[in-house]
């Protein structure tokens, strides 16, 4: 019976994309997508966001739900956007499956006027189709996999997550600042969406470079066993191991390697691992040899008069954080909310979808002091042809038990 109502349930969603599509073919659309102003009344904005509240991914979807509230809440205390106020509704979703079922319900039943995807690669991937054939405007704040933008929707526009393009290319920078004259790599990837799209894009980038002796392992979400990938790696003598997966996977793998006779090794991270909740995996004795990049120019912890101000509102909003927050997901949704904000500001008090699509692609430098708010992310700006309205990347260390920024990466 479970069996069936899976299979049923999966039938439903594919040909409710099939359809939708089928309107952007040529058909005409479904009524309910057709209706561009959905989701505004005289008084109010209705945002809907998705992302994971619960399980193993919940570090990402958790804090883009409490810090896309926050932010709104400050902006209707400021007097809303000309005139109204902002008002959300989040869905958790974890799967690919739930994050389809989690846009379409918030664009088909709850008609919200702009959507967030807030869930990370797997739910951009999943939900891509789906909303380049709704054709609402998509705010996808931090996927970083290529199918959320290929092909090209001029309603789907990317925040301070650049493709896995930008960020597989400052890893190898990282690596190689470093280490400048490794010859040897590891690529620890994780088999699921994010991860896979930056091998997709490191694998290659690094076959380029040539002289290099490549190793590439492989691990399942969530894993805490490291030792077949490790052993390969010390066997190879790696000199720099690139790991693509989360901070908890990270520190397990980091933790194990000198019980696998893997040393002398620099790990780069990727984003989702530069988060303090990572050191007391890895042990202090093993930060020294640990890189990442950030993708916002401070990290959370740091001192710097934005950062240390933002760090207060969040605490006055839930009070004492749990251990790695805030973290890049928290300031990614509280940013994102100010830069959303600009977009419906400069769009006009006659809101349609239109509107919203041409004002977001004259975006420039967009900000969030720009509405009030504290530069926490780097500034968007969009065009019509591009819609990445961030392509900057900082490096990051350990230094005095905390992550901190330390340039740009590249």
């Amino acid at each position: 019976m479970v069996e069936k109502l899976l299979v049923h349930r999966r039938a439903v969603l594919q040909g409710a994309i099939g359809l939708a599509t089928a309107g952007v073919a040529g058909l005409p659309p479904a009524p309910a997508l057709a209706q561009a102003a959905q989701g505004v009344t005289d008084n109010e904005i209705l945002i809907g966001a998705l992302g994971q509240l619960t399980g193993p991914f919940a570090f990402i979807g958790a804090p883009g739900r409490d810090n896309i509230q926050m932010a709104m809440e400050h902006l209707n205390a400021a007097g809303g956007i000309n005139g109204r106020k902002l008002r959300l509704i989040y869905e958790h979703a974890s799967t690919p499956a739930e994050s389809v079922a989690a846009a379409k319900k918030l664009v088909e039943n709850d008609k919200v006027f702009v959507l967030i995807i807030a869930s990370g690669s797997t739910g951009a991937a999943a939900a891509a189709d789906y909303v380049r054939a709704a054709q609402i405007p998509t705010y996808n704040t931090v996927g970083a996999t290529p199918i959320i933008r290929e092909p090209f929707a001029r309603n789907i526009f990317h925040g301070t997550i650049p493709p896995a393009s930008v960020t597989g290319q400052a890893m190898i920078d990282i690596g190689f600042q470093a280490v400048p004259k490794a010859t040897r790599v590891g690529v620890l990837a994780g088999t699921y969406a994010f991860p896979q799209s930056h091998l997709a894009e490191i694998e290659p980038r690094l076959a380029k470079r040539g002289g290099l002796e490549v190793v590439v392992e492989k691990f399942d979400a969530a894993a805490r066993d490291y030792t077949a990938q490790l052993v390969s790696f010390a066997r190879r003598r790696a000199q720099i191991v690139l790991i693509l997966g989360s901070f908890t996977e990270a520190g397990f793998a980091i933790k194990q390697a000198p019980e696998k006779g893997l040393t002398d090794c620099m790990f780069v991270l990727d984003g989702s691992a530069v988060n303090n909740a990572v050191i007391p995996l890895i042990g202090e004795e093993n930060t020294k040899s640990v890189w990442g990049y950030f993708n916002a120019p401070y990290f959370p912890t740091q001192d710097d008069p934005p950062i240390a101000g933002y760090r207060r509102l969040l605490i006055e909003k839930i009070g004492t954080l749990p251990q790695g927050r805030p973290n890049i997901y928290d300031l990614i949704g509280y940013g994102s909310t100010y830069v959303l904000a600009q977009v419906l500001k400069k769009a006009g008090r006659g809101l349609s979808w239109p509107r919203v699509i041409d004002a977001w692609e004259t975006l420039n430098d967009a900000k969030p002091s720009d509405m009030g708010g504290y530069d926490v992310i780097f500034p968007e700006t969009v065009t019509p042809t591009d819609h990445q309205g961030n392509k900057k990347v900082a490096s990051a260390r350990i230094i005095n038990s905390s992550w901190r920024v330390v340039g740009l990466a590249s």
